[in-house]
C-alpha cells in the first residue's frame, strides 16, 4: 500500500550536529516544519538500472556528493548549485535552490500530471549526488509524497542511513569499490547492510564493475552479504563508459563474478544500465 500523504509530525532539529539529525513526534494536528534543500534536477523517465529497471519513475536528484567515482555520469551533481533543472513535457525550467520539501512535491506532482498515471502507479526515486547529505530533507519529501519512494544511496554515511532508512519503501544501496573511487566505504556498507537485515527492509544492492575491479573486491561483498543479508537482490552492473573512466569488464570477467555469487546461493544477476541505450535521462 502506498504511504499516506503528509503525516502529522513535529520535526526537531539538532543544531549542534548536522541538519539531518531529527526526531518525529506522533502528536496529531501539529504542522510539519518545512525544510529546504538543494536539488540538481527532477524529471520523469524510465528506470534504467537495478531491480526497478524498465518501470516508470519520477527522479529527484539531490545536489552535493562527497564521492568522486570515476564512472559517475552526473558529475555536475557533486556540488550544490544555485538553481536546479525541472524537465517537463514543456521543456526545461530553472528553479532556485534551496527549495522547500512541499514545493518539491508540488513540482513532482506537476510532472506526473503530464502522463496518464497516478502517484501510486510509479515510484519516486531520490537519487544523487548523495541523498544522505540531506537526510532530513529526503525524509520529509518521502512523508509528503503519496506513493512509494526509493532511496538510492552509496551508504557513505552509515549513521545518517540508520536514522532515515526505515522511512523509505525501497532501499537501493550502491556498493562502491576502492578501484573505482578514492577511499574505501567497506565499513559503511557493512553497517548499512546490518541495518537492512535488522529491520527487514526491502533493499537491493548494486555493484558497478570495471576491467580494473578485482576478484577480492567482489568476494568481500559476497561474503558479507551472505552472512548478513543473504536474501538481498544483488545486481552486478558493468560500467558504462564515460570520459576518463576505465574500460568495462569483459564478458568473461562478468561470468566469473556472477558464478561466484551463484555458487554462494545468492540472489545475483548481471544487469547493465539501459537508459543510455534508450537515450533517456
Amino acid at each position: 500500500m502506498p504511504r499516506q500523504p503528509q503525516r502529522s509530525v513535529m520535526l526537531m532539529l539538532n543544531s549542534f550536529k548536522r541538519p539531518s539529525f531529527f526526531e518525529f513526534s506522533q502528536f496529531n494536528n501539529v504542522e510539519m516544519i518545512m525544510l529546504k534543500g538543494h536539488l540538481d534536477e527532477i524529471f520523469f523517465s524510465i528506470q534504467g538500472e537495478g531491480g526497478e529497471l524498465g518501470l516508470p519513475h519520477l527522479f529527484c536528484r539531490f545536489g552535493g556528493c562527497p564521492l568522486r567515482c570515476v564512472y559517475c555520469d552526473t558529475p555536475r551533481s557533486w556540488n550544490k548549485r544555485e538553481q536546479f533543472e525541472c524537465h517537463s513535457a514543456n521543456g526545461t525550467s530553472l528553479i532556485d535552490n534551496p527549495i522547500s520539501a512541499d514545493s518539491v512535491v508540488d513540482l513532482l506532482a506537476g510532472l506526473l500530471a503530464d502522463h496518464p498515471v497516478s502517484a501510486d502507479q510509479v515510484c519516486l526515486s531520490l537519487t544523487g549526488g548523495e541523498v544522505l547529505e540531506q537526510g532530513a530533507f529526503a525524509v520529509q519529501i518521502a512523508k509528503l509524497w503519496p506513493g512509494d519512494v526509493m532511496l538510492e544511496t552509496s551508504g557513505s554515511d552509515a549513521i545518517v542511513f540508520a536514522e532515515v532508512a526505515s522511512e523509505f519503501d525501497v532501499i537501493s544501496l550502491d556498493w562502491k569499490t576502492p578501484s573505482l573511487m578514492s577511499g574505501d566505504l567497506f565499513a559503511e556498507h557493512q553497517q548499512c547492510l546490518e541495518v537492512v537485515a535488522e529491520r527487514n527492509l526491502v533493499a537491493q544492492l548494486k555493484m558497478v564493475l570495471s576491467s580494473q575491479t578485482t576478484t577480492v573486491e567482489v568476494t568481500e561483498m559476497y561474503d558479507f552479504v551472505a552472512k548478513t543479508a543473504a536474501a538481498t537482490h544483488i545486481y552486478l552492473q558493468p560500467l558504462t563508459k564515460v570520459p576518463l573512466s576505465p574500460e568495462p569488464p569483459s564478458s568473461e570477467q562478468m561470468l566469473k563474478w556472477l558464478t561466484m555469487g551463484i555458487a554462494r546461493q545468492l540472489n545475483v544477476r548481471v544487469l547493465p544500465q539501459v537508459h543510455p541505450l534508450l537515450n533517456a535521462r
